[in-house]
């Protein structure tokens, strides 16, 4: 059969449309699953704590805590500070990054200098500082103290752990800590018969921890119930809150535990003598049966990681109650 040259041609230029057609639709299939096998770069965008859309970078470089528990917790899940606040005493690592101040009184000119990828703040004491900190052009996500768990300074590390992707260490980190506690809080239930509690600090007023405290935590961990309820003023605060003789003599606490600003040994016996002396609290049945006593100065979040402040609690309290 004989082919007119025309229909050869558009029969050849049908052969190659057709080709071309084909290997487009290959191309794109094979784009297609390229990038389906490229992990996506998933975006994590949540509302912190004074209601603001943030997305938080992912592995971020520089993460900048202004709070000494927040800072640890950054530590409990692998990751170094860029900074530090002065109030943190717990690592030798830590203590050796560069200041931008107290976490009640921050250096926006050093949280500058350290040109952060990400600030954590704390609703409680940065609130007032939101668009001193954006100015920075880090990503700042603002946590609440009263919301990251029952045992804040525990599970504060769970709380920093979602936010930055890594649930599993932080996960391990938060159960390590309670196992610890769980094995010294059956060792006080079967040594001792203490069930209350209350953590106070030595000065011209009384003023006890609060059960969201780190201190109050200690009680809590233990299971030492704290006299002092949760819905006193100005609780979500302070960690201290005021709390009067006369409630603490009506509540009776099986313990109690006086928090004072020195180790020094001697300085800590005068004030048990002068509470012991006082004629209020001798009538204590914790005062009776020797069972005031100095809280131990490393329990402070600031100066201990938190298995090491149940330990101190725990250990206080065994070796006194062994003590003829």
């Amino acid at each position: 059969m004989k082919w007119n040259k025309k229909v050869v041609v558009v029969a050849v230029v049908l052969a190659l449309a057709i080709g071309l057609i084909g290997c487009n639709s290959n191309s794109q299939v094979q784009s297609t699953n390229q990038s389906a096998d490229q992990p996506a770069e998933i975006e994590n965008t949540v509302t912190d704590e004074l209601g603001r859309e943030v997305t938080i970078p992912e592995n971020p470089e520089k993460v900048l805590a202004l709070t000494s528990a927040v800072m640890q917790s950054l530590f409990n899940i692998d990751i170094t500070p860029v900074g530090k606040v002065d109030e943190y005493k717990v690592t030798e690592e830590g203590m050796g990054l560069p200041s931008v101040g107290s976490a009640s009184s921050v250096n926006i000119e050093s949280v500058y200098a350290l040109q952060p990828d990400l600030i954590i703040a704390s609703s409680r004491f940065h609130s007032g500082l939101e668009e001193e900190l954006e100015k920075t052009g880090a990503v700042v996500y603002y946590f609440d103290p009263d919301k990251v768990g029952d045992i804040p300074v525990v599970e504060v590390t769970a709380y920093i752990g979602k936010l930055l992707g890594k649930e599993d260490v932080a996960e391990q980190y938060v159960q390590s800590v309670f196992t610890v506690a769980d094995e010294l809080k059956e060792k006080i239930a079967s040594e001792t018969d203490i069930k209350t509690g209350i953590v106070i600090q030595e000065g011209d007023t009384i003023v006890a921890a609060q059960n969201a405290s780190s201190y109050g935590s200690m009680l809590k961990l233990l299971g030492i119930d704290n006299i002092v309820p949760d819905n006193l003023p100005n609780a979500k605060k302070s960690s201290f809150v005021p709390f009067d003789v006369e409630t603490i003599l009506a509540s009776n606490p099986d313990l109690v535990f006086i928090m004072t600003s020195s180790k020094d040994a001697e300085k800590n016996k005068a004030i048990l003598k002068k509470f012991k002396s006082d004629s209020q609290w001798a009538a204590l049945d914790a005062v009776k049966k020797n069972r005031l006593l100095i809280l131990p100065f490393s329990v402070n979040p600031n100066r201990s990681t938190p298995e090491k402040m149940v330990k101190a609690t725990a250990e206080a309290v065994l070796k006194n109650n062994r003590q003829p």
